[in-house]
């Protein structure tokens, strides 16, 4: 690693903007030319608020040697992370409060790829060779030490304003070098509602099958950020029609041609596409609405009463636990969103007339992700042609009722050690069926919620049906003191 003059250290707070103002020291620091490149820059141009990662690309240095340079005249501890394959370094401040400055450093480079593979054989290149091999026109902005704006390709800047996607070189040898491209592309049409140019479009549906060697976790990412985009109908419909969604996530593409009727005049796959539009733009909840109906191919069935999905909603939850643990989503987050697709009928299902029981019911079963099962209910009936959310609208106010008198949930209302006690039995799975027992007759009004003598209403319930709970023949839980299992 070649020497370099020490920044003199200041301890500033990371940021974006003051990483700019650093621009010419870092030159001087380095003796080389750096650039700020990428989506920063973009965004930038087009005035919309800048992510909080960037990318700066420097010449004849190494990355990792850039990198260190900031680090150090930050006074900030945080590693550098180098890729010296790839000729890039990162760091990543912590700015407080969950809140983090990524920034990427790159040696100006060349690239060339294997048909097997996406990772790359890299060279040295200059400023200009190094914009050629990104992805898109839009993506090769260069933003200097003086302010200046800087269009390698002379393309960059048009194809901003006309919003319109274009590769640097061919599309084909675009996409096939490095696949995960065509997903940024979906992407972008969802975020910034740029169109790829017919060439790129047609490149695309040529090369969908390359995806196959991009690891689930980059197209998890990718799919995430177009979930999380202003229009993300546009990149949907753009991954559908290049055969790409077929490619990625088969389970989607079948949505498409799925007729519905009803209330539904478009197909499931245009409703969910309609409807991910139409909700809050949260992680969780924007992927249990693309999911919502995933169910639907595999069950529909023709009757007199025209099209059917009777179970869909069962059948969808399984077929986005598979979809979303094969894109190594999180354990929680897989749960969370198979979970809103199971439940997500039963909101639009709800009319004035449902008694409380069937309220708290529902409000139990959902318990913490209320509120998100609340918002994809809506979207789901925003992209239908029924009449409103009145119902939904009251649904809400009448579980908002029961989460301010029980802020705690539903809880048994006696624990295990007070059961083992009064009937005189040891641990054993009783416990838990006889506290379900408990939790179901509280969910259906049998048993009172708020009466002072609870827990004696509570063990009189056992008392009188303890065939649905007591311990059985084989069982741990026999009675202690004669071993007989039966409650006194």
């Amino acid at each position: 690693m070649s020497s370099t003059p020490e920044p003199t250290p200041v301890a500033d707070m990371p940021s974006a903007e003051g990483l700019r103002e650093l621009l010419g020291e870092m030159e001087a620091g380095l003796a080389t030319r750096v650039c700020i490149v990428g989506g920063y820059v973009r965004d930038l141009v087009m005035g919309r608020p800048a992510n909080s990662d960037v990318d700066v690309v420097v010449e004849r240095v190494s990355a990792e040697l850039a990198a260190n340079w900031l680090r150090r005249r930050w006074q900030r501890r945080e590693p550098v992370v180098a890729f010296e394959r790839y000729g890039t370094a990162q760091v990543s401040f912590l700015l407080g409060e969950g809140q983090r400055l990524t920034v990427e450093f790159v040696r100006a480079r060349s690239e060339a790829y294997s048909r097997e593979s996406r990772k790359p054989t890299v060279r040295a290149g200059t400023m200009e060779e190094d914009a050629m091999r990104r992805d898109f026109t839009v993506n090769t902005l260069l933003l200097d030490s003086t302010g200046m704006v800087i269009d390698p390709t002379g393309r960059g800047l048009d194809d901003i304003r006309s919003q319109r996607l274009r590769t640097p070189l061919d599309p084909l040898l675009t996409f096939d070098e490095d696949p995960l491209r065509m997903f940024r592309a979906a992407r972008f049409a969802s975020q910034l509602g740029f169109t790829p140019e017919p060439g790129v479009e047609a490149a695309m549906a040529q090369a969908a099958a390359r995806i196959e060697i991009v690891s689930k976790e980059r197209i998890r990412d990718e799919l995430v950020k177009l979930l999380l985009g202003t229009r993300p109908s546009l990149g949907l419909q753009l991954l559908l029609g290049t055969g790409l969604l077929a490619e990625a996530i088969p389970a989607l593409a079948l949505l498409s041609g799925v007729e519905q009727g009803g209330y539904h005049p478009d197909d499931v796959f245009e409703h969910t596409a309609m409807a991910v539009d139409l909700a809050p733009p949260q992680k969780v909840v924007r992927l249990a609405v693309l999911f919502h109906d995933v169910g639907k191919p595999q069950t529909a069935q023709a009757s007199s009463q025209g099209i059917t999905f009777l179970r869909h909603q069962q059948v969808g939850a399984e077929i986005t636990r598979e979809v979303l643990r094969g894109l190594r989503f999180s354990g929680l987050e897989v749960e969370h969103v198979a979970r809103l697709v199971e439940l997500h009928m039963r909101p639009i299902q709800y009319r004035s007339e449902w008694a409380d029981s069937a309220v708290r019911r529902l409000w139990h079963d959902a318990g913490p992700l209320v509120p998100q099962l609340l918002e994809v209910a809506r979207a789901d009936t925003l992209a239908s042609t029924y009449p409103g959310t009145g119902e939904l609208d009251e649904l809400e106010a009448r579980m908002t009722r029961l989460a301010q008198e029980h802020p705690q949930g539903i809880r048994p209302p006696v624990g295990g050690n007070r059961l083992k006690a009064h009937f005189r039995l040891q641990d054993g799975p009783w416990i838990g069926r006889a506290q379900r027992l408990l939790m179901e007759a509280m969910v259906e009004g049998r048993l009172g919620l708020d009466e002072s003598d609870r827990e004696g209403d509570a063990l009189r319930l056992l008392e009188r049906e303890p065939a649905s709970w007591q311990p059985r023949p084989g069982e741990p839980g026999r009675s202690r003191e004669d071993g007989g299992g039966t409650p006194r």
